[in-house]
């Protein structure tokens, strides 16, 4: 395993809603050691968790069971926008840092017991790399070796309809994409993904609008629609383009934040240390 697809540690805001034991503090009760409340022996009739302390004070003089917090499991998905904006290569291949995304989440779910599945979109749901929630470390290996060689196909509209693929109760959605895509569309996109934990990875390269030249000719094309356009670069040009990322960086933050998710931005490669520090400040 590669320094990038290492795993990191996560928790999550609030208890899992989960029946299978796990390492997350749940809502179910049963065999844990967090104290939950008491309950009378009729009701929970376990008399190896009798409160002989509760019972003596207990008015009505029933026996008291002490009932305690299960550790519950969650599931883990990451869904991935695979439109052809997402195959481009600057300073890092787009297709390599999703890959090593999902490797690295992968492994960081199964340390934790976690079920771990994979949803990938562009004009729509593509069947052929959806995983559902599971155990299923080498058919994750699998996928992300075809992922780096797949040739991603215009669209994102998809994304709108992978809320079917997840299951009802809530799960963490690791959501990965450039966000290239208007502000309504975005918006439709969380509100159906609303009643999930979702971490938006925006997955920019800074090789798409720094360090650009300061005069020459310049050669643009849309990935998405295949156009090409040749730029006459100057330094006024060059700041509206930097000027432009940094407000659509701005308006990013601010619909993700809207909806109770900070957005965490990858510009330089994915490592799995910047997860690590995520979930630390989310915790903070």
């Amino acid at each position: 395993m590669s320094a990038h697809t290492q795993p990191f540690q996560y928790r999550l805001p609030r208890p899992v809603v989960g029946v299978f034991p796990g390492a997350h503090p749940g809502q179910m009760v049963g065999n844990g050691q967090l104290f939950k409340r008491h309950d009378t022996l009729i009701a929970r009739p376990d008399p190896r968790r009798i409160d002989l302390r509760a019972s003596l004070l207990d008015p009505f003089g029933n026996y008291q069971v002490r009932v305690q917090q299960q550790q519950s499991a969650v599931d883990v998905f990451l869904l991935a926008d695979l439109s052809a904006s997402m195959g481009f290569v600057g300073n890092n291949d787009k297709r390599r840092v999703l890959a090593d995304m999902l490797l690295s989440i992968a492994a960081s779910a199964l340390e934790y017991g976690d079920n771990v599945g994979f949803i990938a979109c562009n004009q729509q749901v593509l069947t052929d790399c959806y995983l559902p929630a599971g155990k299923h470390m080498g058919r994750i290996q699998s996928l992300a070796e075809r992922l780096q060689k797949r040739v991603f196909q215009p669209g994102s509209i998809g994304l709108l309809q992978a809320q079917r693929y997840l299951p009802n109760h809530r799960a963490l959605v690791f959501l990965a994409s450039d966000f290239h895509v208007p502000l309504p569309q975005l918006q439709a996109i969380l509100q159906r993904l609303s009643r999930h934990d979702v971490i938006p990875l925006v997955l920019w390269d800074q090789a798409e609008y720094s360090r650009l030249p300061d005069w020459g000719l310049f050669q643009l094309q849309d990935l998405e629609t295949g156009k090409r356009r040749t730029l006459w670069l100057r330094p006024s040009l060059k700041r509206k383009i930097e000027t432009a990322f940094a407000q659509r960086h701005s308006q990013l933050q601010h619909h993700f934040r809207a909806f109770g998710c900070e957005p965490l931005f990858i510009e330089s490669g994915y490592r799995s240390e910047q997860l690590a520090q995520y979930f630390l400040k989310r915790a903070g």
